[in-house]
């Protein structure tokens, strides 16, 4: 993932029932390559318990910069980009996995290692199946080429990462 460049959608990395991805170390970003129209008209408002408990009101923004071709959705590190893919997408589970609460409050994720499905769940609350939006709408790009101190630079890539592309699935709260 050198740029947001390399992306492909989510459809096309699957070869019948293979992820076409490998397994190793790496980092990688989830991008919207729908129309930017259809994200930005979404449920853009997510409700977090942030300090003391007390719930604080977080829009989205279009705060990516201006000369991405697509939004970023969320970035992470992995040491398996195939399993981990695969992990945020929960391709088996058909129907929603997380239904909306009053007021935008967050609801409790399924698992801890599916902020994408969890992401787009909650942005497209009437959805009934988030799978479909995923496979035409969400791009993938990763990047596997850290051999010198891998872990450390996976780990500085990552925050670099965050904080250029400003995915709207990696904002969380302090406690």
């Amino acid at each position: 993932m050198h740029s947001p460049t390399d992306i492909r959608k989510v459809k096309d990395i699957y070869r019948g029932q293979r992820i076409d991805l490998p397994e190793e170390p790496g980092i990688y970003g989830f991008w919207w390559v729908g129309p930017k129209s259809l994200l930005m008209n979404a449920n853009r408002h997510v409700v977090l318990k942030g300090p003391g408990g007390c719930l604080v009101d977080v829009e989205y923004q279009d705060w990516w910069p201006h000369e991405l071709s697509y939004p970023c959705l969320y970035i992470g590190k992995s040491t398996n980009i195939k399993k981990r893919f695969s992990l945020h997408i929960k391709r088996k589970c058909k129907r929603r996995l997380h239904h909306a609460l009053p007021g935008n409050q967050k609801a409790k994720p399924y698992t801890t290692s599916c902020q994408l499905r969890f992401g787009i769940e909650h942005v497209f609350p009437e959805e009934e199946n988030p799978l479909d939006v995923i496979f035409n709408s969400v791009g993938f790009s990763y990047r596997t080429d850290f051999s010198e101190n891998p872990i450390a630079e996976r780990f500085f890539a990552e925050g670099l990462q965050i904080g250029t592309w400003r995915p709207w699935f990696n904002v969380d709260s302090e406690r």
